[in-house]
């Protein structure tokens, strides 16, 4: 609710306006011919009878022709939904956002309509393309045609709207190029042509508008090279031109674009390196141009970049060490270098960044070992370092915020025992150290971990029996052990486990029984090769209707083959060899 000095205030404003139009019968005229203009439009829509045209109609006792003793009809515009005028009576605001119009804008009274400013129709399902009429909308200051499903070309005599201060006409079907009229715009602070089928170079003009604050560009088909003009765009905050077709280097130009906060630029073609001059954005925030192709070291002025909280390099072709000046960011927590081909070490200033929560630095050629610092980041959530050369151990205090969920340390070098901390990290879900030299007891190793989903950790050097603890992990899916030094028997309480689809316990020495119990669940794939595995194979395996994947080879099997078997009938891989069974059973 209002404010009583609101209220009374709205109601002179009220007021004065009727007592206005009341005195000026060539303002009621103009009005009336808006409401008509406006009216010729509604009808050529489909579906008129929403909820809000329902209320754009003349009232039952209208007379056309409009004199002193009809006053009202001058306010009949101003009343429908949607529709606000200027004190004067004329149409100054249009407002259909989400109200289900569906049509074109061909028979759209531009001319009729001299002083509308604001146009929002966002949201709708209005089609066909934008008419060059638009440009007669010579007052206009804000025109929102998003959401919507025009195509064409945008007209270039959109560039005659000389006050408009927003532009939204994103997410349609608009293609051709981004028209260079659009640099008379000065007065615009807000640019949004995103998520269309434009296409073409951008142009240059763009860096004459000086007051634009928001450019979005991005998911279009635009090619060429980014203009340097574009660092003369100097209250730019946020520039977003990802996932187009753009080629070349980043303008070092863009070290004027002190307000930007944002920058993405991330799924192009861009080459080069980037620019040192960026490490002059002190405003920066965002820095994402992931997934191009550029090449040579990281400069260490990003490390100037005091502000930055998100910075993606991920799967371009950079290369040379990761610069220590990186530890300086202490509000960065989320840092993605994976995919490039970074050397060296991580750097140890890296435990300094005590606000990061996702750091992924796989697949490059990283080595030495992992900084005991790294322990530090008490807000880690993902750590991925797989796929690069480290070595030495992990470091000790890996999980001691208690937060670490995702960890992948798989496709290295390094060694020693699973570190305490990590046994008690019950926070996590995504775990892989398969492809190391990892040793210790596996039974002591790992703890329960409620929302483990995942868990890899073949190829290495573990021993000592699986604990009966694992069957605690009610949301595990995958538990991959092969290829250690694993003995004793397979837990029974594995069958427990109501969501596990894959196990791979192959290459060890494990003995004794297959548990029947196996036969309870819902697997994929069932790999025990190469084991030391006897007895018979249980006949409850034949109830895993959706097993894919059976192999039970090399071990000491006996007994007959189970007859049930035959109903896993998606099974497309299943190998018995190499065992001593008798014939099959025919039940």
């Amino acid at each position: 609710m209002g404010s009583p000095t609101l209220e009374k205030f709205l109601s002179f404003v009220s007021l004065v306006l009727f007592v206005v139009l009341l005195s000026s019968p060539n303002l009621a005229s103009a009005s009336v011919q808006e409401a008509k203009a406006l009216l010729k439009w509604k009808h050529r829509l489909q579906h008129q009878n929403n909820s809000v045209l329902n209320s754009w109609i003349f009232p039952s006792n209208y007379n056309a022709t409009v004199s002193s003793s009809h006053p009202k009809t001058s306010i009949i515009p101003c009343t429908w939904s949607g529709v606000s005028c200027s004190i004067h009576g004329s149409v100054r605001r249009l407002n259909l956002t989400n109200s289900s119009v569906e049509g074109t804008l061909y028979d759209f009274p531009f001319s009729s309509l001299p002083h509308l400013a604001y146009i929002d129709l966002s949201m709708n399902v209005l089609c066909g393309t934008i008419p060059p009429q638009v440009g007669k909308l010579s007052k206009l200051i804000y025109l929102d045609l998003a959401i919507n499903q025009f195509s064409g070309i945008i007209p270039p005599q959109i560039g005659n709207l000389t006050t408009l201060q927003v532009l939204h006409l994103f997410q349609n079907h608009l293609n051709g190029s981004i028209p260079r009229e659009i640099g008379q715009l000065k007065s615009l602070y807000e640019l949004a042509l995103c998520t269309n089928d434009l296409d073409g170079p951008i142009p240059a003009s763009l860096g004459t508008l000086s007051n634009l604050a928001s450019l979005f560009l991005y998911e279009n088909k635009l090619t060429g090279s980014i203009p340097p003009e574009m660092g003369n765009l100097f209250n730019l905050v946020i520039l977003d031109m990802n996932t187009n077709l753009l080629t070349g280097p980043i303008p070092s130009t863009f070290k004027n674009l002190n307000k930007l906060t944002m920058l993405h630029l991330f799924k192009n073609q861009l080459s080069h390196s980037i620019p040192p001059e960026i490490g002059n954005l002190k405003s920066l925030e965002t820095l994402i141009i992931y997934k191009n192709n550029l090449c040579g070291t990281i400069p260490a002025s990003l490390g100037d970049i005091s502000s930055l909280t998100r910075l993606f390099l991920y799967e371009n072709q950079l290369s040379g060490p990761i610069p220590k000046e990186l530890g300086k960011l202490k509000f960065l927590y989320d840092l993605q270098l994976s995919a490039n081909q970074f050397i060296g070490s991580v750097p140890t200033l890296f435990g300094n960044l005590s606000n990061m929560k996702f750091l992924s630095l796989r697949d490059n050629q990283l080595s030495g070992p992992i900084p005991q610092e790294i322990g530090n980041l008490e807000k880690l959530v993902v750590l991925q370092m797989d796929h690069n050369q480290f070595s030495g151990y992990l470091p000790k205090n890996i999980c001691e915020g208690g937060k670490l969920q995702n960890f992948t340390i798989n496709s290295n070098q390094v060694k020693g025992p699973i570190p305490k901390s990590l046994r008690n990290c019950s926070s996590l879900i995504r775990i892989r150290f398969n492809g190391n030299q990892l040793t210790g007891d596996v039974s002591k190793a790992f703890g329960v971990y409620l929302n483990l989903n995942f868990m890899d950790s073949s190829n290495n050097n573990f021993f000592g029996e699986i604990s009966y603890r694992w069957g605690q992990c009610p949301n595990l899916t995958s538990i991959l052990m092969a290829r250690n030094n694993i003995t004793g028997q397979i837990p029974r309480e594995l069958g427990n486990l109501s969501r596990l689809q894959v196990i791979d316990l192959s290459s060890n020495e494990l003995d004794g029984d297959i548990p029947k119990e196996l036969g309870n669940l819902d697997l994929l794939k069932l790999d025990l090769k190469d084991n030391q595995l006897s007895s018979s194979i249980p006949k409850e395996l034949g109830l895993l209707a959706n097993l894919l994947y059976l192999d039970m080879s090399i071990n000491r099997l006996s007994g007959s083959i189970p007859g049930n078997l035959e109903k896993c009938l998606q099974l497309y891989y299943l190998n018995l060899s190499y065992n001593h069974f008798s014939q099959k059973n025919s039940t």
